[in-house]
Order: structure tokens, then C-alpha cells, then sequence
């Protein structure tokens, strides 16, 4: 039975990691196995059987989301967009209250930190408006501002993850 959850888990992991923006380690943290997952990682051959006993469903899972969703989700970010995305950052944002509560248990959850979910809340919701208006029309007329903009936020993804 846990091999089913696991591997249920790793197909939601693997049809996070084809789209862009989402990382899986954001369904990771929703599942609760983010902390278990780098653990089996890190130390694989400390603990080989239990390791493989536990990576082994998330990664055949995954390879089955990728495959499994690939297509449907290409079809659902062409045809319905914005619901889409919707339906990502919903499931992002359903996610706070547990990330939350693992951060009270490790150290005082700050009220500014409040501030800076707002503002990226309010600056991914302000990247999909804007992504409709930015078109990239063709080769030779490149718009500099939205490439630009792009970078930066490739970049403090980026940092984020080290952090």
C-alpha cells in the first residue's frame, strides 16, 4: 500500500517537473516527503535497501507523470491558459499553511515574511497579465524588456532554491 502512495506521489512529482515554473520539489513539500527524499538521496548507500525501498516508487512514478502528462498538460497550457495556471498556483498556494506550520516547528514564523508572499503573489499574477501582453512576434523584433524580465526571474528562482 505504500508503494501505490508513493508511486501515486511520484506521477503528481513528475508532471510537476515538466512545467515550466513549478518545481517538484514544491509537490514534494505539499506530499511531506521533501525532507525524507534529499535524506534517501544524500545518503543512498548508507542505508541502500530502505533508500531504494523509498526512492524506487517516487522515480517510477515520475517517469510515468512525465510521460503520462506531457501531452495533457501541453494541451491544457495551449488551450485553457489561465485556468491552467489557476489551478498551479492554487495548488502552490494550498500549500502555505503546512509550510507554515513546519516552520513554527523548526523556528518563530516572522510576520514580514507575510509581506514577501504578497509581493510574489502579486508579482506571479501580474507575469500572467503580462505574458499576454509581452508577445515575442518574431525573431527580428524581440521584445529586450520582456527577455530581460525573464532572466530576472530565472535567476532569483534560481537563488531561492540555493537558500
Amino acid at each position: 500500500m505504500k508503494f501505490l502512495a508513493n508511486c501515486l506521489k511520484g506521477i503528481a512529482i513528475g508532471s510537476g517537473a515538466i512545467l515550466p515554473g513549478i518545481s517538484s520539489g514544491v509537490f514534494c513539500v505539499i506530499f511531506g516527503i521533501y525532507e525524507k527524499l534529499l535524506d534517501s538521496i544524500l545518503n543512498f548507500f548508507n542505508d541502500t535497501k530502505n533508500n531504494f525501498k523509498f526512492l524506487f516508487p517516487i522515480v517510477l512514478g515520475g517517469s510515468i507523470g512525465i510521460v503520462l502528462f506531457g501531452n495533457i498538460l501541453n494541451y491544457c497550457l495551449y488551450q485553457f491558459p489561465i485556468q491552467t495556471k489557476s489551478i498551479f498556483i492554487g495548488l502552490i498556494s494550498g500549500s502555505l499553511p503546512a509550510l507554515i506550520h513546519q516552520i513554527n516547528n523548526k523556528q518563530k514564523f516572522k510576520t514580514s515574511y507575510w509581506f514577501f508572499f504578497l509581493l510574489a503573489l502579486f508579482i506571479g499574477i501580474a507575469c500572467i497579465f503580462l505574458e499576454n501582453t509581452l508577445t515575442i512576434q518574431s525573431f527580428e523584433t524581440i521584445n529586450f524588456f520582456y527577455l530581460i524580465l525573464c532572466g530576472f526571474f530565472m535567476s532569483v528562482r534560481h537563488c531561492s532554491s540555493w537558500c
